[in-house]
């Protein structure tokens, strides 16, 4: 597996721009080698769906750094490869709505893509929406508005939360009636790229392919058994509590506007990835 680039002096040059990679520490490459070593736990039951499913949403709700509000009202919970089976799964019904600065594999999957717009949204056609959006590493500034726009104009709302896990003083509710489901995954804040996986949230069973998979155990054991090993061992919050000091370091030394997401951070109002000297700076502590 690729492990993120490690920047070799501390210099401006390493910033990301064109693809901000997650921030992957010491306590993460540990773990990384415990499953190239085989050392974790292997559960090859049945149970270990619904124990990756129950100990995720604990974990996220666990958070001291953000308030994720009403995520428990969501009774149906749906094991998902990470959030792009997610998007993928909604793009199969139909092509939605996707606001500009929102995640690049919208662009990928259709290079024709025509962005809308706050404010002028297309009544009844659904939306994905990235929270927190990924330009910025925080709610979109419009999100309330464009909730209670997309609610006026029967949009439903799907919520892409892939970069919970990395983000903090993040305040959401996701009890809002306009969204339809949720997805998070683990990619963002446990740098689990390699092994992608994530939960979906809906209040009503949706006949789809996740939600076949998760009726007839499809899922891949393995990878929850390595999504479970993450969150029994890495804590919600630890990236901020642990290299927020060097965080805000990187943002002031080189101009930087800081973000909610601990390897994000905004030059010149563009986003760029701070991963590379975050790890230089932790090998030099």
């Amino acid at each position: 597996m690729t492990k993120i680039r490690t920047a070799t002096d501390y210099n401006i040059s390493w910033l990301q721009t064109d693809k901000p990679q997650p921030l992957m520490d010491k306590k993460i490459n540990d773990l990384i080698i415990d499953i190239q070593n085989c050392n974790l736990s292997i559960d090859i039951s049945d149970s270990v769906y619904e124990d990756f499913k129950n100990e995720m949403e604990e974990y996220l709700i666990s958070s001291k750094l953000n308030n994720l509000k009403q995520l428990k009202n969501w009774n149906k919970k749906d094991i998902c490869l990470g959030c792009t089976q997610f998007i993928d799964t909604i793009y199969m019904s139909s092509f939605p709505q996707i606001i500009k600065g929102d995640y690049k594999y919208h662009q990928r999957l259709n290079s024709n893509i025509i962005y809308s717009k706050p404010k002028n949204l297309i009544s009844g056609k659904p939306l994905i929406i990235a929270m927190p959006f990924p330009s910025t590493g925080n709610k979109h500034t419009d999100m309330e508005d464009i909730l209670n726009e997309c609610l006026e104009k029967n949009i439903p709302v799907h919520i892409d939360g892939a970069w919970v896990t990395c983000c903090k003083d993040i305040d959401f509710d996701f009890d809002h009636p306009a969204i339809k489901s949720i997805a998070i995954s683990l990619s963002k804040g446990l740098g689990l790229g390699w092994n992608r996986i994530g939960l979906r949230w809906t209040k009503q069973r949706q006949n789809d392919a996740i939600t076949i998979m998760n009726d007839h155990n499809m899922n891949l054991r393995a990878v929850a058994n390595i999504g479970l090993h993450f969150l029994r061992n890495v804590p919600i919050d630890h990236l901020w509590l642990t290299h927020a000091d060097n965080y805000y370091k990187v943002c002031k030394d080189f101009n930087l506007t800081p973000t909610k997401s601990i390897y994000l951070a905004l030059k010149d109002n563009q986003p760029v990835g701070l991963s590379p000297l975050l790890r230089y700076l932790e090998n030099d502590n």
